[in-house]
């Protein structure tokens, strides 16, 4: 009996550091369709733990709209990874959200309610008869219409002397010009730490590549794979050496994060300054911006 107890014990306390181990939340249960809502990631890791995160590509009926940088925090017995993600949906109705998985681990799933209006149809309530066409007086005549032609004349010579520039065609893209300063920015906070782990170092580096494309050239990559992205970089006509060590540098990004390749604080440098040389190189290149990439998403 001591034995059947002790087993017990031990089975809820391996559920509770499942559950505590990574964790999901959606800063809203409603949404409209469309409208964005933000999800919340987190894993936990005790001291001496290997480092490791969700690889967040797509939802199932949703689509993403931002994902920030991975954030560390730090505990009193370890450290916790935090990504916050900005998603909607655009399908209507009460959408699961599957666990998402993190080796032997998984977060608890969510559901959303996906709805067109924010106040249910009250089917309780009758419906209003159609009135029949009501008669209108006519109205006196008066001298209104001189106004109208005054004003219009007005707004005419407005437009001939103040012309309105051209106007931008609906949805065409507009490039983010800070997206190359932030860039930079996040790369030097990036090498400092050439002493973290790999496989956190690599992704964060890949992610500030890819949104600078996406907000400064309008290639959106975040779904593609390390050949699809490779393909679409080579439309920006970079000097043929430099491109080599550019795709080299995302194969040793996969490599690391997929393949378990330990990597060396020089490879994380090399890497770094890699990315860094191929973001000057693209924006000073001053090609024009390629069509827009559709997400598969």
């Amino acid at each position: 009996m001591k034995g059947f107890i002790f087993l017990l014990f031990i089975s809820f306390a391996t559920l509770s550091v499942t559950a505590q181990k990574v964790t999901v939340t959606a800063d809203k249960q409603k949404i409209l369709i469309g409208e964005p809502f933000h999800l919340r990631l987190q894993a936990n890791f005790n001291k001496g733990e290997p480092l490791d995160f969700f690889e967040v590509d797509s939802v199932l009926r949703f689509e993403i709209l931002d994902k920030s940088e991975i954030d560390t925090s730090n505990f009193s017995d370890g450290v916790a990874l935090l990504q916050n993600l900005t998603l909607t949906s655009w399908d209507s109705g009460k959408i699961h959200i599957a666990p998402f998985v993190l080796g032997a681990y998984q977060t608890k799933p969510l559901m959303i309610d996906v709805a067109y209006s924010p106040h249910p149809f009250d089917t309780t309530k009758p419906y209003h008869d159609i009135h029949d066409i009501l008669d209108v007086k006519r109205p006196i005549e008066s001298t209104w219409y001189w106004y109208l032609i005054g004003l219009l004349v007005l707004i005419l010579l407005f437009l001939l002397f103040f012309p309105k520039g051209k106007p931008k065609a609906k949805g065409e893209f507009v490039s983010d010009e800070g997206a190359y300063k932030r860039a930079l920015k996040k790369l030097d906070a990036l090498q400092k730490r050439t002493d973290a782990d790999g496989k956190i170092f690599y992704t964060e580096l890949v992610q500030i590549f890819r949104e600078y494309l996406h907000k400064r050239k309008n290639i959106y990559s975040f779904s593609k794979t390390t050949d699809d992205l490779s393909t679409q970089i080579e439309k920006l006509n970079m000097d043929k050496d430099q491109y080599q060590q550019l795709v080299q540098t995302l194969l040793l990004s996969d490599f690391v994060k997929y393949a378990k390749y330990q990597s060396s604080s020089g490879e994380r440098r090399n890497s770094a300054e890699s990315i860094r040389e191929s973001i000057v190189a693209i924006e000073n290149a001053h090609i024009p911006n390629p069509k827009p990439q559709t997400s598969n998403l």
